[in-house]
């Protein structure tokens, strides 16, 4: 997942309030908890749902929206995890619509889960990614 990439799938300097201009600034955004209008860019750059994001991000975090104006930084590095592979995704499968249907199905090389619900977790994501860069490369399971 690149930082860059990213970013801008979370609406960049528009949505994030600054320039993300380095791998650790970005890092540090999140650490320090990203705006709350970064869920509805998510939602738009990838075409998922609240109910699609839900195996991802907790319900209870949707319905705080209201209230808050950040999330927390456990709540803004799920959101970030979700965004770079969905722009990872994207980026395979050349569009939104094709990257959402890929993330929403059961996947034999995850154990037939779906991929955007390995997502819950760093090493879930890590799996993820990696069997979308051997699809890039050419290299299925």
């Amino acid at each position: 997942m690149e930082w860059l990439e990213t970013a801008r799938a979370l609406g960049g300097t528009a949505v994030l309030g600054e320039e993300v201009t380095s791998g650790p600034a970005f890092v540090q955004q999140i650490e320090e908890g990203l705006p709350t209008r970064v869920l509805a860019q998510l939602k738009r750059y990838s075409q998922l749902s609240d109910a699609d994001l839900t195996s991802v991000i907790p319900r209870r975090t949707f319905s705080s929206l209201r209230t808050l104006s950040r999330l927390t930084p456990e709540q803004s590095d799920r959101v970030a995890r979700t965004a770079g592979v969905a722009a990872l995704a994207q980026r395979v499968f050349g569009d939104a619509g094709s990257a959402r249907e890929w993330l929403l199905a059961p996947n034999p090389a995850l154990g037939h889960q779906t991929p955007l619900r390995m997502l819950r977790t760093g090493s879930g994501a890590a799996v993820v990614e990696a069997v979308l860069i051997r699809i890039e490369h050419g290299v299925y399971e």
